[in-house]
């Protein structure tokens, strides 16, 4: 899947290698997480396990507010990837799907 994302980033959204690699590894640490903490596979983003993440980064990971910013950036694009992956075979894509909002 972290494949299919990088190419996402690439091919549509024309994200630089860097920014490739930063948003690939925190989508890893994300899966690997959720993964951990669910025994579940992840099939899809909802604001419950993106909370429960976020609240994860602060209070157990203690992470800084700007490393945090960097983690639900990179999961923002991972839901357009996933809204993109998973439209209709008629969807044209537009820069302006529905995206979650994550707030910090």
């Amino acid at each position: 899947m972290l494949e299919k994302f990088e190419n996402y980033l690439l091919y549509k959204e024309h994200k630089s290698s860097s920014t490739i690699k930063t948003y690939s590894r925190c989508i890893q640490k994300f899966i690997d997480w959720y993964y951990i903490s669910s025994g579940k596979k992840l099939l899809k983003l909802d604001m419950e396990t993106i909370n429960n993440y976020k609240n994860y980064l602060i209070f157990i990971k203690k992470r800084k507010q700007t490393s945090i910013k960097v983690e639900l950036c990179a999961l923002t694009k991972f839901n357009s990837f996933f809204c993109y992956k998973n439209a209709p075979k008629n969807y044209i894509p537009s820069k302006k799907h529905k995206i979650l909002n994550y707030g910090i």
